[in-house]
């Protein structure tokens, strides 16, 4: 039976809707991606040029009863006001990371989609590329054990970044919204929801001066609006434990450190930015051995999430990449930073169902694929 495509539009034609533009063109069978927007004119025209769609308005979209879905592109700072007003048209949408700004913005957004009865799925999708899935399969075959903790960490200069997307520098948009939810994303995909968080977070040099040649404020004075540093404590409901650094404050060279700890072993993660880090087992006395993918999509896969969204639609089944998995990630987060403002444990008050896996043993190359059917309905 042929399955009716899915009408879509991309709010938003920065750097990342490149991806996800060559995904849902090249790779997905159920999005028919139909129009573009962004402020920039020239920029949506080009895209829509590229990818033979159509430019239209955000207001003409919303009000399009033929587009099913939006694809909420633009800066964190705005996620709230175009999910928002794209879920009060009864439209699904799939947005970047995070859901919102603030922990409030988030769940009435989730109140939303519920109320209207349309989904919202939220990135980051990496969780779903096969070096988390693989990781994830590990974990679940019991192949280190019982899982008793985990720690994750990441480094990078946001003072080279944030002058080129000066985003990065406002609320919601610093290092822990922006990379950090990638680790803890990936950790709550293989490990569940989180019961309590403490820790303790800072803004390193709040005024300082873009220096960086070519960028539209250069020579001005930047201030930055969003913890750079935070260092946090998780407890998850299954009792195991976690830390989770990150920082801006540091050196360009990212050092990604992403490992699960069990009685028989560890899970040496890479950098669950991307799809195709390696994925390493260390048990007792033994070598290091890098192990095999057991799940495809290792290539650049982002609108993965918004594409397996589009076929839970269809088929009428939850989907992956889901607000309730988000919007706990986000309150992870913003818990951390209430944890430091009043000195006391945060008690988390959402939570979520730990996502199926994928389906294993799918190679996303050569004969076989990259035919996103045999994986992602189920």
């Amino acid at each position: 039976m042929e399955i009716r495509k899915i009408k879509t539009a991309i709010i938003g034609c920065g750097m990342i809707s490149q991806a996800y533009m060559e995904f849902f063109s090249k790779r997905t069978q159920i999005i028919d991606l139909v129009a573009c927007c962004d402020l920039d004119k020239v920029r949506a025209k080009e895209k829509a040029t590229e990818f033979g769609i159509k430019v239209m308005t955000f207001e003409e979209i919303i009000n399009d009863s033929e587009i099913e879905l939006v694809i909420n592109l633009t800066n964190p700072n705005i996620h709230y006001t175009i999910t928002k007003q794209a879920l009060e048209h009864k439209k699904h949408v799939y947005s970047e990371k995070m859901i919102a700004v603030e922990l409030q913005e988030g769940k009435e957004l989730c109140e939303i989609a519920i109320k209207n009865g349309v989904r919202l799925g939220v990135a980051p999708d990496t969780f779903l590329g096969g070096s988390i899935q693989t990781a994830k399969y590990i974990v679940d075959s019991g192949i280190i054990g019982e899982v008793t903790s985990t720690v994750a960490s990441l480094n990078r200069d946001f003072s080279i970044t944030a002058d080129i997307l000066p985003h990065l520098n406002k609320r919601g948009g610093g290092i822990p919204f922006d990379v950090g939810c990638y680790y803890i994303t990936a950790l709550a995909a293989i490990l569940g929801p989180v019961t309590k968080v403490t820790g303790f977070a800072k803004i390193n040099h709040q005024h300082r001066v873009n220096n960086r040649l070519g960028t539209p404020n250069f020579k001005e004075q930047v201030v930055v609006d969003s913890e750079n540093i935070m260092v946090g404590a998780l407890q998850y409901e299954s009792g195991v434990l976690g830390s989770f650094h990150i920082t801006s404050e540091s050196i360009l060279d990212e050092r990604p450190h992403l490992e699960i700890y069990g009685t028989k072993g560890i899970l040496i993660m890479g950098d669950p930015n991307t799809f195709d880090s390696p994925v390493y087992v260390k048990k007792m006395l033994g070598e290091t051995i890098q192990f095999p993918f057991t799940h495809g999509f290792t290539k650049e896969s982002r609108g993965m999430g918004a594409t397996e969204m589009a076929w839970a639609i269809r088929t009428n089944r939850p989907h992956r990449a889901s607000m309730e998995m988000a919007y706990h990630v986000f309150e992870m987060v913003h818990g951390i930073l209430i944890s430091a403002k009043e000195d006391k444990t945060y008690h988390m008050q959402s939570t979520f169902t730990k996502p199926n896996s994928l389906m294993d043993g799918y190679l996303d190359v050569g004969d076989w694929g990259p035919i996103e059917e045999r994986v992602l309905v189920d």
